[in-house]
């Protein structure tokens, strides 16, 4: 009976979407717009002149209800980690909701328009796994950070390559992963980096660095290997010192806090 009154409800939520033809009517939406005073769209979107000029995408239907009510509850437990001043700070205005998503005619889960000041994701992404997608829901998000922050998605620091092994050299930037031929995801790979795809730029070695602090299975591996890991230690600082000197509530209490296991 409990099974059978959990697939009704969720039946009724189907239902009710295609009455309504719109995902905002979502719970998880609404509480996203009350909360940052953002645009969350989940319908069709223009874009601005840098995102129709290098991607194309298309806008969920009613027949996407099922996957996107389940990738909002994704997505919403991992937006709601962030505190209204980091969203404000970073000065980020729309989040849109896409199928379809292709950048330079490459299949993406998400791309970045730092200069529209808007994220695209594709919420049909799930079936690579929540882990996944709770981890690249931050990364991309740390692009438009960057630009923001530092006016360049590709910025380059040379305090930060200070940090690597001498002799180290960034790859050719994150897009050449994927037809390489030669790219395979693994973790710590090497001393100072957390994945395989860090070392293919430096913005990818700090997005990658920066998602891995907001979940907690990558959050406690990384604070376990800081502890040997001297390069990834002063890494993890100047990530950590970057994020609470602009929000001071966001230090490592907040992140112990958002990364507690609960039994």
């Amino acid at each position: 009976m409990k099974g059978l009154i959990i697939f009704s409800a969720g039946m009724l939520i189907c239902v009710t979407l295609l009455a309504n033809n719109r995902f905002s009517s979502l719970p998880q939406v609404k509480q996203l717009k009350q909360k940052y005073n953002i645009n969350f769209v989940t319908d069709s979107f223009n874009g601005g002149e840098y995102a129709l000029s290098w991607a194309s995408w298309t806008t969920p239907e009613e027949s996407d209800s099922t996957d996107f009510i389940e990738f909002i509850r994704v997505f919403s437990e991992e937006w709601n980690k962030y505190p209204l001043a980091w969203i404000q700070v970073n000065k980020l205005k729309n989040i849109v909701f896409v199928k379809n998503l292709k950048v330079t005619h490459q299949l993406r889960f998400a791309m970045p328009d730092p200069y529209d000041e808007t994220l695209y994701y594709d919420m049909e992404y799930l079936i690579y796994g929540e882990e996944y997608v709770r981890e690249m829901i931050h990364h991309e998000f740390w692009h438009d950070i960057e630009e923001q922050q530092f006016g360049d998605m590709y910025y380059k620091n040379s305090t930060w390559c200070s940090y690597n092994i001498e002799g180290f050299k960034y790859g050719s930037g994150g897009s050449t992963a994927y037809d390489d031929g030669e790219y395979t995801y693994g973790e710590h790979p090497r001393k100072g980096f957390v994945t395989t795809y860090s070392v293919y730029g430096e913005e990818e070695d700090r997005a990658e660095l920066y998602c891995w602090f907001f979940t907690s299975r990558t959050w406690n591996l990384l604070t376990t290997w800081i502890i040997e890991d001297r390069v990834l230690r002063k890494k993890y600082n100047w990530m950590l010192s970057f994020i609470s000197g602009l929000v001071p509530e966001m230090n490592v209490d907040y992140f112990k806090k958002i990364n507690t296991l609960e039994d």
